[in-house]
């Protein structure tokens, strides 16, 4: 179910979809989301829902409802690898804001 809502969000982030059809899938099926049971889904859906109502009552713009929609995707998107032969000695960040460890 997370996943089928981020593809939603991705969507609205990159103009494939209005803020308008993002809102009315995420109250469409919000309570589809809640009985999932899927704690990230319901998590986000939370978060998407509070800041909805900000945005329409002008606590936030937006672009801060983008940007926190965006680290959404960005967490799902990180991946977290431990090797013990491995240091990072650099790091660089990609256009999609990702940043890359560098082994030595």
């Amino acid at each position: 179910m997370d996943q089928e809502l981020l593809d939603h969000i991705r969507d609205y982030l990159n103009d494939q979809c209005t803020l308008q059809d993002l809102e009315a899938w995420v109250l469409s099926n919000l309570q589809r989301i809640l009985d999932s049971g899927d704690e990230k889904a319901i998590a986000h859906a939370n978060e998407i829902d509070a800041d909805l109502v900000e945005l329409g009552e002008g606590i936030i713009d937006e672009l801060t409802l983008q940007k926190h929609l965006q680290g959404f995707i960005s967490e799902r998107d990180t991946i977290l690898v431990s090797s013990p032969d491995i240091e990072p000695v650099a790091t660089a960040t990609t256009a999609s804001d990702r940043t890359i460890l560098v082994p030595a």
